[in-house]
Formats: C-alpha cells, sequence, structure tokens
C-alpha cells in the first residue's frame, strides 16, 4: 500500500497485501494481548509471527515502536506496583546489553538475522521449559550484583537482536525477589519499559526509523491498545499459567519453523 505523506510516496508495510495485512494486525493484538495479562512477553510471538510476512529487520524494528505505545498505556500501573529497590539496579546492564545488541542487529543481514532470532527464541524458551536458571539458583546467588548485572546485559542484548525476550532471562531474579504477584508484574513492566525506551534511542540513534515504520506503527496503535486491555481483564479475572504453557510450546514450533526456512534460503 501506497501513500503519499507530505510530498512523500511511503509504502506501508513493505507493501504487503490486505490478506497479510490483516494477520499482522491480529499479530499485534496477541502479543499486546499477553502483555497485558503478564506484563511483558508481547514482542516475541508477534515477531515470530509477523516475520513470515515481514523482513525481519521491519518486523523488529515495527515491534520495537509499537512496544512504546504500550508502555504508556500499561506503566501507570507499573509505578503504582513495581518494587523499584529491584528495578532499579538492573537498568545499567539493560542499557550495556542495548548498545551490544543493537549493533550486531545492524552487522546481520536478513536471512542471518532471522536464523539467529530463531535459535535465541529456542534457546529462551527451552531454558524457561526446563527452569534451567531456577536450577542454576541452587548453585548460584542469584541475588548477587554481579549474577544480576550478567543477566541484565544478557537479557537486553538478546531482546536487541531478536526483538524479544528481554524479561525472560531475568524472571526467575524477579520471582525471587518480588512479594507478591502484583509486585512482579508491576516491575515486570518497569524493566520492559526500560528496555523499550533505551531500545527505541539506541535504533533512532543509529539511524533505523523512517516515516514508513512510523506510519505502520501508528495504524497498529488500535490492536496495541485493544490487545492490552483484553490481557488486562484476563488477568484480573482468572490465572493464566495454562494459557501461558500452551503459549511456550506455539512458539517454539514457530521458531523452528523461521529456523528451517533461514536455512533453506542460505542453502
Amino acid at each position: 500500500m501506497n501513500v503519499s505523506l507530505a510530498g512523500l510516496d511511503v509504502t506501508l508495510f513493505q507493501g504487503i497485501g490486505p490478506g497479510a495485512l490483516a494477520f499482522v494486525v491480529f499479530a499485534y493484538f496477541l502479543g499486546f494481548f499477553i502483555r497485558g495479562a503478564f506484563g511483558f512477553g508481547s514482542n516475541m510471538p508477534i515477531v515470530l509471527m509477523t516475520t513470515w510476512v515481514l523482513s525481519p529487520h521491519h518486523a523488529i524494528l515495527l515491534v520495537t515502536l509499537t512496544a512504546i505505545a504500550s508502555q504508556v498505556a500499561l506503566i501507570p500501573q507499573g509505578i503504582r506496583t513495581a518494587d523499584w529497590q529491584v528495578a532499579r539496579p538492573l537498568s545499567f546492564g539493560i542499557m550495556v546489553g542495548i548498545v551490544v545488541g543493537t549493533l550486531i542487529f545492524i552487522w546481520l543481514d536478513a536471512n542471518s538475522l532471522a536464523l539467529v532470532m530463531g535459535a535465541l527464541v529456542v534457546f529462551i524458551l527451552l531454558a524457561d521449559r526446563i527452569k534451567l536458571l531456577e536450577r542454576l539458583s541452587h548453585v548460584v546467588d542469584m541475588r548477587g550484583r554481579a549474577v544480576n548485572l550478567v543477566l541484565a546485559v544478557v537479557s537486553a542484548t538478546i531482546g536487541s537482536i531478536s526483538g524479544g525476550g528481554t524479561i525472560y532471562f531475568l524472571v526467575v531474579y524477579l520471582r525471587r525477589v518480588c512479594a507478591t504477584p502484583e509486585s512482579l508484574r508491576g516491575t515486570n513492566i518497569a524493566v520492559s519499559g526500560i528496555f523499550v525506551l533505551g531500545r527505541l534511542v539506541a535504533v533512532t540513534v543509529a539511524g533505523l526509523i523512517d516515516l514508513a515504520l512510523l506510519v505502520d506503527a501508528l495504524l497498529l496503535l488500535p490492536a496495541v491498545f485493544f490487545g492490552i486491555w483484553c490481557g488486562t481483564k484476563l488477568f484480573r479475572a482468572t490465572s493464566p499459567a495454562r494459557f501461558y504453557a500452551a503459549l511456550q510450546v506455539l512458539l517454539i514450533a514457530a521458531a523452528v519453523a523461521m529456523i528451517a526456512r533461514a536455512v533453506a534460503d542460505l542453502v
């Protein structure tokens, strides 16, 4: 779809057709439904779904912009319920990881990015499924400053490359130090907000944001806010543990399919 804005011809959503565009809108509703329920986790399913119709770089940058909008809607809840004594010390490591991850993101070509992204997603989800960090917590003090700095750097680096997964490596630590489910969710929102704001600054300074991306993000905002609203209602009404477990299985399958496609394109 081509439009004229301020005298410039802009190709929206990389020129995909109506059916593919409807799929992108659904992916954003689903992803932000998840973020509304959990306080994090929207980017990964969105990127895995939309890279089937958009280029990997475009898909990741687009979700970066829309994640900012979601934080505007969620941040009041995060400010009220987050444990800032937990969230604040993680900020430095997150900023370092953003710089490292963004440099790698720029360096990778489309096929290589898809392959790396798929592998990272599979690793993140499998590590979460087998409780890797919880197992490590029996031999490593997860509350130690050095450990948490490393986790923050690794999480933000992976999130900057793959477009999602930042919280997955921190959630074991957050579960241990946040006193209530509401505090955990609020701290998730706060840490996610720190990441997406830092990521936005990094990709803007790198010159990766253009007018087409900005317009694409604006057009997706209704799906973003409606998904957040629906997800928040679910969080208040019931425990979404089974939904989350099923989602992990689906994301692993989607990531494996992405890896297979990337390998086939490289061969």
